[in-house]
């Protein structure tokens, strides 16, 4: 099952990778008239983006147009998609770093070109050849956990022995590669407290001062490479490593009893679409929350989604009204299509739908203006009851924080029994009711903001992120997070 997980993780690595760093080799790129695109896009934001004249007024008409200008003359000389698309997130982030985009609607993933190997290096690369009966000899006689065994990380399986710098990882089995048994892979060696590697890539070149990062007693990660699983004589991990694996390779929201006191739920995204399944963890759960009196809730790496998404978790963090700041909405023809669209979406419920198109004809009523959707700045939000347990909440938050995510947080913030741990989070809520709408080529897929918070500028959270009460430095690693959190409860 860790192997399944594993494998998804790098799947959604790769694909991340390749979306933020697109390379000629890997995707193909055709040609296109990047003025065009970009007189398209800065036409069509203008118009539509929440955010457009605040930043406007921030920063001024001259430095926009001089950015403009600049970006203008060298989409002149760019004639790939690849470097057109590139040239157009930078003009936007003049105006801001989340919450905006431009996606390749053509984009096509290719396979990677052949390897070009030099035989000369194969052949001379350092070889150690291992006694089996040894090998397992040495490993049986291990007590305690050490790098010391058979570790696998397909295609590659290797032995990873003693050496005098520290370990020696040494090929196996490499099915489908130019790898053969005895040759060495990485040697690990002593760095401060952990340890870093020279790692020979699949065409054997080296990489030097690799990070190496251990996982409990049976995951070692070398940057660069993969997760490699032990696959002799594994070691029991602790409680709380056991959970750290469970966060790094579910997609999905759960819920862990860590201790009598201390009940943990993990939600990795406020999706709409995930809802019903946060919304299930919960109901499941409810009786054995309330009988905890600490309760962490981990939010790393959750990028937002919607605001309804979370209500669920409202009544466990709950002591005092919750104030809520509202938005108003740029209304024009493309960015009330959107509101359109929400009232006909059955993931909401009929309520809902029906306050989207009255939200849509009101909209419509005021083209061109702003429009705050309830007349009140501020509104506040009571319920029945304060749940005598949890008693304490703890969020746990990084810098992949960021949009609904923040909001929930800006609610949370307002109890008495929730304090934040980790890391600043992205900063990106101000501008927010994204919408997207295809270039006419229909090459480029624009991303911008139809919302603009009434917080700002004496609140602001864009590009600046919500401080959490805790800061988890570097010195903590992530895996001790839950942890850490658990010493601050006792």
């Amino acid at each position: 099952m860790i192997m399944n997980f594993i494998k998804n993780l790098l799947v959604c690595l790769f694909l991340f990778l390749l979306l933020i760093f697109p390379t000629d080799d890997l995707m193909a790129d055709s040609r296109c008239d990047c003025k065009a695109e970009l007189t398209w896009v800065k036409n069509t934001f203008e118009k539509n983006d929440a955010g457009f004249e605040y930043i406007l007024e921030e920063k001024g008409q001259r430095a926009y147009d001089e950015h403009t200008d600049r970006m203008m003359q060298m989409a002149t000389a760019i004639v790939t998609k690849n470097d057109c698309k590139d040239l157009i997130i930078k003009w936007l982030r003049f105006f801001r770093k989340g919450h905006i985009g431009v996606i390749d609607l053509k984009k096509e993933v290719q396979s990677a070109p052949a390897i070009t190997l030099d035989s000369n290096r194969m052949r001379k690369h350092e070889k150690l050849s291992l006694d089996d009966k040894d090998f397992r000899h040495l490993i049986d006689n291990e007590n305690s956990p050490s790098p010391i065994g058979i570790w696998e990380s397909a295609p590659y399986k290797v032995g990873i022995v003693p050496a005098d710098s520290g370990y020696t990882g040494v090929v196996l089995e490499a099915p489908g590669t130019p790898w053969k048994k005895e040759q060495i892979k990485f040697k690990l060696y002593r760095h401060g407290k952990g340890y870093r590697a020279s790692l020979w890539m699949r065409d054997f070149t080296i990489r030097e001062n690799v990070s190496v990062n251990f996982i409990g007693n049976n995951i070692i990660y070398i940057e660069g490479m993969s997760f490699f699983i032990r696959k002799s004589k594994a070691f029991e991990d602790t409680p709380l490593i056991k959970s750290y694996i469970n966060y790094l390779y579910s997609r999905t929201p759960y819920y862990e009893r860590l201790s009598d006191q201390t009940s943990y739920v993990r939600i990795p995204s406020f999706d709409m679409s995930n809802k019903r399944a946060i919304d299930s963890v919960l109901h499941k759960n409810h009786d054995n929350i309330i009988k905890c009196s600490n309760l962490i809730i981990d939010l790393r790496d959750n990028g937002g989604g919607s605001d309804w998404a979370y209500s669920s978790l409202q009544p466990y963090i709950y002591t005092n009204p919750i104030r809520t700041v509202g938005v108003e909405l740029l209304s024009t023809e493309l960015n009330n299509t959107a509101l359109l669209e929400l009232s006909q979406d059955t993931l909401y419920d009929e309520k809902s739908r029906k306050e989207f198109k009255e939200t849509y004809d009101k909209l419509n009523a005021k083209l061109g203006s702003f429009v705050r959707v309830k007349e009140d700045i501020v509104t506040i939000d009571s319920m029945d009851r304060i749940l005598p347990n949890p008693q304490r909440v703890a969020i746990l938050i990084n810098e992949y924080c960021g949009s609904t995510t923040e909001q929930f947080l800006l609610d949370a913030k307002q109890s008495s029994k929730v304090k934040l741990f980790g890391k600043s989070t992205f900063g990106s809520l101000d501008m927010s009711s994204m919408h997207h709408v295809d270039s006419p080529s229909g090459e480029f897929q624009l991303w911008y903001c139809r919302s603009k918070s009434l917080r700002i500028p004496v609140m602001e959270i864009d590009d600046r992120g919500i401080q959490p009460d805790y800061f988890l430095d570097n010195s903590i690693p992530q895996k001790d997070w839950v942890g850490f959190v658990l010493n601050t409860f006792k």
